[in-house]
């Protein structure tokens, strides 16, 4: 026991030990890549305007939470070092690609703002990309590309009726003692042609922050963001009228005196339920919570169930010889009791979720 005491004693400081050493380490390592940045990185950063405009959106795949575009990205910048004396009779600017540019900024030593585009999810395509610069050193990154985001932004709680917030954010390669994003004014936003049918731009809005970039050390980020709501036509034509007809044929069939024929009504009428769910169940992702329609369609599926319960106990009391204690509290159900069971559920569903 004294042994077994001891080893686990030791075990423990050993642990403490290799901790500190580690967190040492770390530490040391750190200050000595800042001790690097601090060296080479100059007296103030590049500031590097930029300028994000999104011309089309080819499509948003709710279930995989991200969205296609067709983006425009501008960026403007002043670097002596690119400055240069045009012969006579020549222009005073070069153009040149991008893979091109950065084979010229290497040989000459010249510093560019290299960016990726953080939130990209899968391989894009440059239909452009080009740097032009005057011989004064300002220079112009032009580049159009096609492109997949991620949006771990989306919150479908709402659904349909969400408002969704779209991102495109770019990131400064460098750590932010050596490149800085500003907005590049009159130069963000979206086109009025998106040729996106489902989803109506509300909002745009511009952002600039210092996040981790791929150095390890915090980078200047720039966010080009947008709003975006639905079009609620083809959800009111293709769910919520449907489902408001299945309601009254629901509450039509309490009328009927015959409870067999209601028991037969009411159950077609939960089929149609189940159908109506697993139709808009195959656009969404698997969520971790309830939306507004799942909850509306889950509520409306328990009064359909209810209905059948219902109409099979009346069915028992006239079979009982108790047909009329069951004419009496149909009467009440069927004339109020079924219109203020459906408006106290909708009512509470939208306190719910909209207050």
């Amino acid at each position: 026991m004294f042994k077994l005491k001891h080893l686990l004693l030791c075990l423990a400081l050993s642990a403490m030990g290799l901790t500190a050493m580690a967190d040492a380490t770390l530490a040391q390592n750190n200050g000595f890549r800042q001790q690097l940045i601090n060296r080479a990185a100059p007296d103030e950063p590049l500031d590097v305007a930029v300028g994000v405009r999104i011309t089309q959106i080819t499509g948003v795949d709710q279930k995989s939470e991200n969205f296609g575009v067709v983006a425009r990205i501008r960026m403007r910048w002043q670097d002596d070092a690119l400055s240069f004396d045009p012969p006579d009779g020549q222009s005073p600017f070069r153009t040149m690609t991008a893979d091109s540019f950065l084979r010229y900024a290497r040989e000459n030593g010249i510093g560019v703002p290299a960016f990726s585009i953080e939130n990209q999810q899968t391989r894009s395509f440059d239909k452009a990309f080009y740097v032009t610069w005057a011989a004064d050193g300002s220079a112009l990154l032009a580049q159009e590309v096609i492109v997949t985001l991620q949006a771990p932004d989306f919150d479908f709680r709402h659904f349909p009726f969400d408002r969704q917030a779209f991102y495109l954010r770019i990131l400064a390669n460098l750590p932010s003692e050596f490149i800085r994003f500003v907005p590049m004014a009159d130069a963000n936003g979206v086109g009025d042609t998106l040729g996106e049918e489902e989803w109506v731009v509300s909002d745009t809005w511009t952002e600039v922050d210092e996040v981790e970039g791929i150095s390890g050390f915090d980078s200047s980020r720039f966010s080009l963001g947008f709003s975006a709501h639905r079009h609620l036509l083809y959800y009111w034509a293709r769910i919520f009228v449907p489902l408001l007809l299945l309601l009254t044929v629901t509450w039509a069939n309490l009328f009927l005196e015959e409870y067999r024929r209601r028991i037969d009504v009411a159950a077609g009428n939960l089929l149609a339920f189940i159908a109506y769910n697993f139709a808009i169940s195959g656009d969404l992702p698997r969520l971790g919570y309830l939306t507004f329609l799942d909850s509306l369609m889950l509520a409306m599926f328990a009064v359909s169930v209810a209905s059948v319960a219902y109409n099979v106990a009346l069915r028992r009391l006239a079979v009982a010889d108790r047909e009329k204690r069951a004419a009496a509290v149909d009467w009440h159900v069927t004339l109020w009791g079924f219109p203020l069971l459906i408006a106290s559920t909708i009512i509470i569903l939208c306190l719910v979720f909209f207050l």
